[in-house]
């Protein structure tokens, strides 16, 4: 009987211990795994921080393409009015001139 007491107390302190061990692996695990999310976490955040920074540049460059486009195109445009100003600038003086003399 007291063999099979004894039996009985080393069962229960056999369990104790797997039940104390099993609980020192979960918190040791739960540990790592926090770990690991917070890892991630911070490369989530790098890799967002990334990507919009690539995003506000390729958008940059697209903006400053546009305005550059424009630019040019204005630029051509005051030039045609300026060679158009430039070449009938004596006839309109011309006729201007005339119409006065003419009226007098």
């Amino acid at each position: 009987m007291e063999f099979v007491v004894n039996k009985v107390m080393n069962i229960d302190k056999d369990a104790e211990n797997y039940r104390k061990k099993t609980e020192e692996l979960l918190i040791e695990k739960k540990k790592e795994l926090d770990e690991e999310i917070k890892i991630l976490n911070k490369e989530w955040e790098e890799e967002a921080k990334s990507f919009k920074k690539r995003v506000f540049e390729e958008k940059l460059k697209e903006a400053e393409e546009k305005a550059n486009i424009i630019r040019n195109e204005k630029e051509e445009q005051i030039n045609n009015i300026n060679l158009k100003y430039n070449s009938s600038k004596d006839k309109i003086v011309y006729e201007v001139f005339h119409k006065i003399i003419d009226s007098l």
